[in-house]
């Protein structure tokens, strides 16, 4: 069964703009997974703040943003654990979170469609940088920090 990423409530579709509309990528959803959709939907939701949403001036998420968020979240969709929170971040970006027992992941993409991160695992030194699709290596790493379970 393929399920769409990028879910909308039926009443939104008649709102869509179709011409900049677009689909980053059709999977296959199993057990387990459902959380993908849940966290496409929290982002869609985000779509719609205002200008200003902060109170302090940031802007609306652009559609760019949410496009690599939901890649991002593409990428993580074989990661045992479901993502945790994703939130707006004022300026206009998003912070995609993983909270564990022993293990924090965030992802924050920023409005230049940037992506950087940070993981902290227990007894081990923080490490953030640059997430870069381009280097398969750094996001096997991160899934895999998500999908063993850690005792203790």
């Amino acid at each position: 069964m393929n399920a769409a990423v990028y879910a909308l409530p039926a009443e939104d579709w008649q709102h869509l703009d179709l011409q900049t509309s677009h689909w980053v990528e059709t999977i296959p959803l199993y057990g387990g997974m459902e959380w993908l959709l849940s966290a496409a939907n929290a982002l869609a939701n985000l779509s719609t703040l205002p200008d200003n949403w902060d109170g302090a001036g940031s802007p609306p998420i652009a559609p760019e943003v949410i496009t690599k968020a939901i890649d991002v979240l593409c990428r993580f969709r074989s990661a045992v654990e479901p993502m945790s929170h994703v939130s707006p971040v004022p300026g206009g970006g998003l912070q995609l979170e993983w909270h564990l027992r022993d293990r924090y992941l965030e992802i924050e993409v920023f409005p230049d469609e940037s992506v950087e991160y940070l993981l902290e695992a227990r007894g081990q030194a923080p490490e953030e940088g640059t997430l870069l699709f381009s280097d398969a290596n750094i996001v096997q790493r991160l899934v895999r920090q998500l999908s063993t379970r850690q005792s203790g």
